[in-house]
């Protein structure tokens, strides 16, 4: 089962389970497309997406003491775009707790807190991170992306119980999986390359490709000079060792992963209590992610 949870991501993503150890030519040339990115600094930092400027100032402002609502909101303004996003979504079922609507981003923090419509905007703006594929972005890059919100939603929740920043533990989910990113380019670069149809599935792509994920992600989260907050976390994960919010960030990881396991049936009700017995989360968690499921599924 534990061999099952931590590849179940990618058991999800290419919708094959195998557990043959050997791996087919698709997985060989992703594997050295990564890998060649990996060693080569130059063309990791070719590969990493810019982070929107905009972006790094909303942090910089939350981290901020001596900052107020209002410098928040001006910065958020400066985009025209974002802006109205941010309201829109606001104002959609999942946020929305006024009868008149959220005309304004002062009533959206008013009604949502700073918190709440940081979380909005940063994900927004990670969201344009996203490759846009429109060949493969469909069957990979949704799932990346779907993972990257269940956990973002996990990570927040759980920060309450573990008396951690909320936004912090809400923005680590979301950029925790931007290795899959490069990951995915490699894979789409592969896909052109090989007999079509083939599929990475092997036990051994999988496990090789979740260990790296966390490496990749720790490697972009330094070069877009994040804070250390997160770059730490990253890094804990990365190594197997244990901070609050990498605990956080780990717990909701394996949450999400058991999501998909159920999805699939391949997990049962039973073995699903005794995993979060195994990483303490109360089944509250559980059934409350349960709740708020359909808001991350990007098919429907």
């Amino acid at each position: 089962m534990a061999t099952s949870i931590s590849t179940a991501f990618y058991d999800a993503l290419f919708d094959v389970t195998n557990m043959d150890a050997s791996m087919n030519i698709l997985e060989e040339t992703t594997l050295a497309n990564v890998r060649q990115v990996l060693n080569d600094p130059e063309q990791l930092s070719k590969h990493i997406p810019p982070l929107p400027i905009i972006l790094l100032e909303l942090i910089e402002t939350l981290k901020d003491p001596n900052a107020n609502f209002l410098d928040f909101i001006k910065i958020i303004e400066k985009d025209p775009s974002l802006s109205l996003t941010v309201l829109k979504i606001a104002n959609s079922a999942k946020y929305s707790r006024s009868d008149t609507g959220i005309q304004s981003l002062q009533k959206a923090v008013g009604v949502l807190g700073t918190v709440g419509v940081a979380n909005i905007a940063t994900t927004v703006l990670m969201k344009s991170l996203m490759p846009q594929s429109p060949i493969y972005f469909k069957k990979f890059g949704r799932q990346i992306w779907e993972h990257s919100l269940q956990c973002a939603f996990l990570c927040q929740t759980l920060a309450v119980k573990h008396e951690q920043n909320e936004f912090d533990a809400h923005f680590l989910g979301l950029i925790h999986d931007v290795g899959k990113i490069i990951i995915f380019g490699a894979l789409c670069n592969a896909l052109s390359n090989v007999l079509p149809g083939e599929l990475p599935g092997s036990l051994a792509f999988k496990q090789l490709m979740s260990e790296m994920s966390l490496d990749i992600s720790y490697s972009i989260v330094k070069e877009w000079n994040l804070p250390n907050v997160y770059c730490d976390a990253l890094l804990a994960q990365s190594l197997g060792k244990s901070t609050p919010l990498s605990s956080v960030l780990f717990k909701a990881n394996v949450i999400s992963e058991i999501y998909i396991l159920s999805k699939k049936n391949k997990i049962t009700e039973n073995q699903i209590e005794t995993v979060l017995a195994k990483i303490k989360v109360d089944k509250s968690i559980w059934l409350n992610f349960l709740e708020n499921a359909d808001d991350f599924n990007l098919n429907s």
